[in-house]
């Protein structure tokens, strides 16, 4: 693509990187502006300020709430009143949104020249993945998604109508969205999220890393992160870690992410009912910062999820070159072939689950040929570098 655009991002997330939207704006804006472009940024934060970083990077910050659903309402009401502010003042050729977490209202009819929608999941989606979930495993968040559905689509589809192109994380989403929603088929592009190669690497020195963390060097640790959320299937790890403890006594759980209230308190209990609450870590909240490190002192990535679109989770355990074990749901065998690169498993089978944990257990040369394969596929199809150009080339067609 040879004209350099102006690309006015608006999303709730943004720093310090949390979430898979926050991640997905912050390495998109950077490989935007490494080629030239200019970035404005419209996000949520604790505070109000406006800062310009240089002459191709501003991001205004907007005070927002804690509670997720509710900040995006406040969020979108706040970005409206700023870019009806900003209209005129900045050039803006694109104005890039991210679904499901900014509703229609946040954007003014006719700011900027192309409306692009990146859609991370659907509302529609995330209801049906956990209306199954005992309610009581459920929280605030998700009590108030399921409930007011309805409500959360209306101006999920307004937006999606009101974009000229619309960008889905992998081929399940675009597939999701044509059966949920009133979308046309040729307004959407599917193109995954990427990682950057050169943050999530594979260690030099696993040992060195592990002893940085204060992990034990004998023990072997199984990483998982993401949000503490009924959806990501936490519970089925656990119940996963007493079968491999019972073979192998040598070994650590570490849950990396948080939760909203009393979720990491429910599977505390849990993991005590079920006699391994020594065998899981709970670190909380890690930062960006050293996520790339708890990835290279990890021996295996093992996630239990039962709806993804495309997560940035495993993304970053593949590129970091750890044999990981995942569920077959969403977008993830669109980067995982099973038996190659990584193992699939059922959602809700914490026995299959354990099994591919003890396979890669008792035999780590397979183990580390799968692991090498699996940054293999990261560096031909997911680093950034390949799909900030699949990008630009949507913004090329929305303009033209």
């Amino acid at each position: 693509m040879s004209r350099m655009v102006n690309v006015c991002f608006i999303s709730p997330e943004y720093l310090p990187l949390s979430g898979g939207t926050g991640s997905y704006v912050y390495y998109l804006s950077n490989e935007l502006m490494k080629r030239g472009n200019s970035v404005y940024i419209v996000t949520g934060y604790d505070q109000s300020g406006d800062f310009k970083v240089n002459e191709r990077h501003r991001v205004f910050f907007l005070k927002t709430l804690k509670m997720p659903i509710v900040k995006s309402f406040q969020f979108a009401a706040s970005a409206s009143r700023k870019l009806t502010k900003m209209r005129g003042r900045l050039p803006v050729d694109i104005t890039h949104v991210n679904l499901p977490l900014v509703p229609s209202f946040a954007v003014p009819s006719g700011f900027g020249k192309a409306l692009i929608s990146t859609v991370h999941s659907t509302w529609k989606g995330e209801a049906e993945a956990i209306k199954g979930e005992p309610y009581s495993r459920l929280n605030a968040n998700e009590k108030f998604m399921v409930s007011f559905n309805w409500f959360l689509r209306f101006f999920e589809e307004r937006m999606l109508e009101r974009s000229n192109k619309i960008i889905a994380v992998s081929d399940f989403t675009r597939r999701e969205l044509l059966q949920y929603y009133p979308v046309k088929a040729d307004k959407i592009r599917v193109i995954h999220n990427g990682v950057d190669t050169s943050k999530f690497r594979p260690a030099d020195d696993k040992l060195k890393a592990k002893a940085e963390l204060g992990l034990s060097t004998v023990d072997k640790a199984i990483l998982s992160v993401g949000r503490l959320y009924a959806r990501k299937g936490l519970f089925t790890l656990i119940e996963s870690a007493a079968l491999v403890t019972k073979k192998f006594r040598n070994v650590k759980f570490i849950i990396a992410g948080k939760g909203l209230s009393n979720e990491m308190a429910k599977l505390v209990n849990y993991a005590e009912k079920l006699g391994v609450k020594e065998n899981i870590v709970f670190t909380g909240y890690f930062p960006d910062k050293k996520l790339p490190r708890l990835y290279q002192a990890a021996d295996i990535f093992a996630f239990s999820t039962f709806y993804e679109n495309l997560p940035f989770a495993v993304l970053e355990a593949l590129s970091t070159g750890l044999p990981v074990v995942t569920t077959r749901v969403g977008g993830i065998p669109e980067m995982i072939e099973s038996g190659r690169n990584g193992f699939l498993v059922e959602p809700f089978n914490s026995r299959e689950l354990a099994e591919k944990i003890l396979f890669y257990l008792e035999h780590p040369a397979t183990a580390a040929e799968m692991a090498l394969s699996a940054r293999g596929t990261i560096e031909a199809r997911f680093d950034w570098r390949l799909i900030v150009k699949k990008v630009l080339a949507v913004y090329d067609e929305a303009l033209s």
